[in-house]
């Protein structure tokens, strides 16, 4: 089984680029035989202080956390202790700059493998509100849960203590409930039974800015041609809308074949030597016009920037609890 990554980013209308992403190494036969290929974005955050380095960090302690995974762990325990090892290294930096709670990222990540007997298959991981799709057949589905004050409006509403309407324009309603950066993390979104997954099907990994943009609707009919080339659409969909606030948006797409000669298919991946960064991001394109980038594909290619902005907010109190899907 070959795994085929592509991506694409842009600063959008942002004054910094905050959005950081990466892959695991493709060629890596053995880890791959017990680890899968591995691919994270964070986002980071903002309204706070340092998003970009928040990111950063997470991207790289997370990718180095997982390398270090050995054939008796689990994929989802060692997914996990990524998360973990990449929050404590945020909260870490911010002490070291002297802003303790006052940085933070989202993070989220997905592991594709094949388990043998139990076939194809995806495990995930998320922290904050990045988003996480699988497609097949032409349809697109939703993977991972937000974690967002929104959802304990909507809890409201069913206890009957909220109106919908209450809920809905609540001016916090996208503020964050957990984030990468807390001194204690504990809403954490993940499976821990495979997530079925078949022949020439393809995961999205992607910032807010693209689906805070694009409706579902316009996310599938930007999938046209070859997986590879989804990140670019994406990107070019979400900026031909010209939203005078648009914010980061970052695209990764991992899509699996049996066959990978079958799918041959230009340009070229660009050459990237491990533990090099190589920023790859999309130049705005004029009105009716959109741009392409080359596919890269490295064992840590952390695309070090970033995309924050919104209104981010913390809940200490909000009583989170470990979510697992089966």
């Amino acid at each position: 089984m070959s795994f085929l990554p592509g991506n694409a980013q842009h600063i959008g209308n942002r004054s910094s680029q905050q959005d950081s992403f990466g892959f695991g190494d493709p060629d890596d036969e053995v880890f791959l035989s017990h680890g899968g290929f591995v691919a994270v974005v964070c986002d980071g955050m903002g309204g706070m202080e340092h998003g970009d380095a928040a990111s950063r960090m997470a991207v790289r302690a997370f990718l180095e956390a997982y390398q270090q995974k050995d054939p008796s762990e689990s994929i989802p325990e060692a997914l996990e202790r990524s998360v973990r090892e990449a929050n404590d290294r945020v909260v870490e930096m911010a002490h070291e700059l002297g802003a303790a709670e006052s940085v933070g990222t989202t993070l989220v990540a997905a592991v594709l493998t094949d388990s043998g007997g139990l076939g194809k298959a995806m495990y995930f991981i998320s922290v904050g509100d990045s988003g996480l799709f699988h497609v097949s057949d032409g349809q697109i589905q939703t993977v991972n849960r937000p974690h967002i004050f929104g959802n304990l409006l909507d809890n409201a509403v069913a206890r009957g203590s909220m109106s919908k309407e209450q809920a809905m324009f609540h001016p916090e309603r996208e503020s964050l409930t957990s984030f990468i950066g807390v001194e204690v993390l504990e809403e954490i979104d993940r499976n821990v039974d495979p997530w079925p997954i078949g022949d020439g099907d393809s995961i999205l990994l992607a910032s807010d800015g693209l689906f805070k943009t694009l409706s579902a609707e316009e996310i599938l009919g930007s999938l046209q041609g070859h997986p590879q080339a989804w990140p670019d659409s994406l990107v070019a969909r979400t900026l031909e809308k010209r939203y005078e606030y648009q914010d980061n948006v970052t695209v990764l797409s991992v899509t699996v074949q049996d066959h990978p000669s079958t799918l041959k298919w230009p340009p070229p991946a660009i050459a990237v030597e491990k533990g090099t960064t190589s920023p790859r991001t999309l130049p705005l394109p004029p009105p009716g016009r959109r741009s392409r980038k080359l596919v890269a594909a490295a064992l840590i290619v952390i695309a070090a920037i970033a995309g924050g902005g919104g209104r981010w907010w913390y809940k200490k109190h909000h009583p989170a609890a470990l979510t697992e899907k089966k």
